[in-house]
């Protein structure tokens, strides 16, 4: 994996300006050294996906209102990823 390409790749669609849209396909993410799978969970956008890639949560937290989730709305998704030892949620560690 390419967690550095990965995290670059987002970062650079916040900052491009492709807020709001939820879409990220005018996006160009084929100029990053991405894995098919990277780039489909980016594309798609694959929220729980990312994060298992270990896309940063400050990048994951705005990647996820950049595409249109509200708060609540990538909390669900990420509520089956906690942590079964301790019972929290990914955001919260």
């Amino acid at each position: 994996m390419t967690t550095y390409e990965l995290n670059r790749c987002v970062y650079d669609f916040m900052r491009a300006g492709e807020l709001g849209t939820g879409e990220v396909a005018p996006f160009e993410a084929a100029r990053y050294d991405l894995t098919d799978v990277e780039r489909r969970a980016f594309e798609e956008p694959d929220i729980a996906a990312l994060y298992r890639m270990g896309l940063h949560p400050v990048l994951l937290n705005g990647f996820c209102r950049a595409v249109g989730y509200t708060r609540d709305g990538y909390r669900k998704l990420l509520e089956p990823l906690a942590d079964a030892g301790t019972g929290k949620a990914p955001w919260r560690h």
